[in-house]
């Protein structure tokens, strides 16, 4: 019992977190900006799609290889040095604004993202005492999802009434204050080596692939093309329904129900494992969206925001901890290679294809149908779970 009360709040574990959370919000920033400034140049939201789907390609590319780089080179530095070349592909953003250039920039970005995204998880699953896994990532996995929700918030508001490339400034002081933490992190490799050292010898396949995850990473994949369609057409949905910028107000009611939820779901994880938690978030996320497909005012588009904000506080960091359960700790680094190499399949996936669709039946209808990844995920784990379950 008294590895339970070993100290969780050091100050890595703030500093990562914070640093996460201000990259988080200012990638998705970018992310929710691209597509409202596209869409308004171009008229048509498949384009925003494909912004989004290059993007998340481009980290899936990278992402093969990210897991074998962090577990050779020491984690700080390459953290230092991802954070100052996201810094400059945004810095690019002021050089030319056509679409060929933009959706090229985002390439670029896919391949910082990737990096950055394992760096982080990484070293916070690191950093966790493994008594308190299942809170540690769940409060990691918080911070993450406040600037995920947060992010596009405010991309929305301030596009209602900025100009696109004041918001490229804006999120510039974003990621340098991040790249000011990362001086203040700790490299996590030398710890995480002097554990067992048998994978220096393995094939380089091993270090990318582990298929006791595979479950978890198809979950967390479908999770993620249900979001896609929230980051990428919110915006555009709120001028359909004749909302406008106001519509913006689902994130927030997402990030209270996500806020809420994570305050205690990490424990409920560590004493009574993932199953009580992922059915329940599954049936929540499907509601959500349905309800938001056919919203014609704010109070059904924030109960919607809501619903969907449980599945966004449960599934992922359920998820991500439940997988870290599966693998040996000298194969944490590859089992959150395979996560978020889903995570990036699932957003490339969702966003052009939920943007193909939303020319055909309208933003609306295109939430409605994305509620169909989470039955998927909810049939998927209820049959595949028991094989694996914690």
């Amino acid at each position: 019992m008294g590895k339970v009360k070993v100290k969780l709040w050091t100050n890595q574990y703030f500093i990562i977190i914070l640093l996460s959370l201000v990259m988080f919000a200012s990638f998705y920033m970018i992310t929710a900006g691209f597509p409202i400034f596209v869409t308004a140049i171009s008229d048509d939201p498949a384009i925003a799609g494909i912004m989004t789907t290059t993007l998340m390609t481009a980290s899936l590319i990278t992402r093969f290889f990210a897991s074998v780089i962090i577990q050779k080179i020491n984690m700080k530095l390459l953290l230092i040095i991802s954070l100052i070349y996201f810094l400059g592909t945004i810095g690019l953003t002021f050089i030319n604004q056509s679409i060929g250039f933009l959706i090229f920039i985002r390439a670029l970005q896919g391949i910082g993202f990737s990096m950055l995204t394992i760096l982080v998880f990484t070293i916070s699953s690191n950093i966790v005492p493994k008594s308190r896994l299942g809170e540690g990532i769940v409060f990691f996995a918080m911070s993450t999802s406040v600037g995920t929700t947060m992010g596009p918030l405010i991309a929305i508001a301030y596009l209602a009434n900025y100009s696109f490339l004041s918001l490229m400034m804006l999120t510039m002081g974003l990621m340098a204050f991040s790249l000011l933490c990362s001086f203040f992190t700790k490299n996590t490799v030398k710890q995480e080596k002097e554990l067992p050292q048998t994978t220096d010898n393995e094939p380089f396949y091993t270090y990318m692939f582990d298929k006791r995850v595979l479950l978890p990473s198809i979950l967390v994949s479908l999770n993620y093309m249900a979001i896609a369609g929230t980051v990428n057409f919110m915006g555009a949905f709120g001028n359909e329904i004749n909302v406008g910028g106001s519509i913006s107000q689902f994130f927030i009611a997402q990030g209270i129900a996500m806020v809420v939820v994570r305050s205690f779901s990490g424990k409920i994880f560590d004493k009574f494992g993932h199953r009580i938690l992922i059915i329940p978030g599954a049936i929540s996320g499907t509601v959500g969206l349905v309800l938001l497909g056919f919203s014609t005012s704010m109070v059904i588009v924030l109960v919607s925001g809501a619903l969907f904000g449980i599945a966004f506080a449960i599934i992922h960091p359920i998820t991500q901890a439940w997988a870290l359960t599966l693998v040996p700790p000298e194969k944490k680094a590859t089992a959150n290679s395979m996560l978020l190499i889903f995570i990036d399949f699932g957003l490339a996936v969702g966003s052009i294809g939920l943007g193909f669709l939303a020319k055909f039946v309208g933003y609306g209808m295109t939430f409605t149908y994305s509620a169909a990844f989470m039955i998927i995920i909810l049939l998927l784990y209820l049959f595949g779970s028991k094989k694996t379950y914690h």
